[in-house]
This record gives structure tokens, C-alpha cells and sequence, in this order.
């Protein structure tokens, strides 16, 4: 049970670590939330081993909105290792609906080797499923960052007047 406790504890404290790296950052919390808005868009796609595809489109998206490049690449951790399969499972159900292309691939058992054999017709209805799945989470993304860091900010700010007045 300790052990499970200390793995909790980890990743908790490991979110709030990053948490506070992004909202601590220096820029406007408009360009801080569309940095995290274009990693949460980057981070949709699917990971291709050996390419660092999702970081690449987070800090491009991130130089076309003109936001913070260090949200952007933080924020593309939404994808993570622990919910690969599940957003390759959305991905897949969203492409496969959409495109009209026959692929053989059951994300719920998924393996490396089944991603390495479904080729660029699978990898076509990953990448397309990513991008319509990135857009309403990276636009939900802008507004829940913007709140945070607002949020963040006002506090602060609340701290350090309170702060002077005590002198």
C-alpha cells in the first residue's frame, strides 16, 4: 500500500511541479494558455516511435500564434505513456469513421508491433483522428489555462499586497 501511496505521491507532486513551471511563466496569460492550447494540439497526435512529431507541431503551432514555446512543449504530455491507448483508440474510432480506408486494428490490444504493421493507410487514420480530437481539446485547453493562470496570478498578487501592508 506504502508503495502505491509514494507512486501517488510522485506523480502529484510531479503535475504540480509543471503546473507551476507553466503558469509561472513570464508572458501574458493570453500567449501562456495558446502555448498550452498548441501543446494540447500537438500532444493529440499519435506518437510515431523515433519521430518527435507531437513536439514539432506543438512549438510550430506555438510560432504561429506567437505564444509561449515552453507551454507548448510542456503541454504536448498530455499524451502520455499511461493513455497512449486510449487516445489511439479515440484516434482511431474518430479516422476510421471519418475516412473511407480498411484497416485491420484493434487499438483495445494494441502492441508495437501491431502499430508498426498497420502502415501509412493506419498511421493516415491515426494522424487524421489526432487532428479532429486536437481541436476541441486544444481550444477547451486555452480556457481552462487561462483560468488557472489568472487564477494563479490574482493570488499572488493578493499575497504580495497583503505582504505590504504588514510593513
Amino acid at each position: 500500500m506504502s508503495k502505491e501511496v509514494s507512486r501517488y505521491a510522485r506523480l502529484k507532486r510531479f503535475i504540480r511541479l509543471y503546473y507551476l513551471k507553466v503558469v509561472r511563466l513570464n508572458a501574458s496569460p493570453h500567449q501562456v494558455a495558446m502555448g498550452v492550447a498548441s501543446g494540447v494540439f500537438g500532444g493529440c497526435f499519435p506518437v510515431i516511435p523515433g519521430l518527435p512529431l507531437q513536439t514539432v507541431i506543438a512549438v510550430i503551432a506555438a510560432f504561429i500564434t506567437r505564444s509561449s514555446k515552453v507551454a507548448a512543449i510542456v503541454s504536448t504530455w498530455i499524451s502520455n505513456p499511461l493513455n497512449w491507448l486510449l487516445f489511439y483508440y479515440i484516434q482511431f474510432k474518430i479516422g476510421s469513421f471519418l475516412l473511407p480506408i480498411d484497416v485491420k486494428f484493434d487499438p483495445a490490444t494494441w502492441q508495437v508491433s501491431d502499430f508498426m504493421a498497420i502502415g501509412w493507410q493506419g498511421v493516415t487514420i491515426l494522424m487524421f483522428g489526432g487532428f479532429i480530437l486536437a481541436i476541441p481539446m486544444s481550444i477547451a485547453s486555452y480556457f481552462i489555462a487561462l483560468f488557472f493562470i489568472r487564477r494563479h496570478r490574482k493570488r499572488k498578487a493578493l499575497r504580495m499586497l497583503a505582504r505590504r501592508k504588514k510593513l
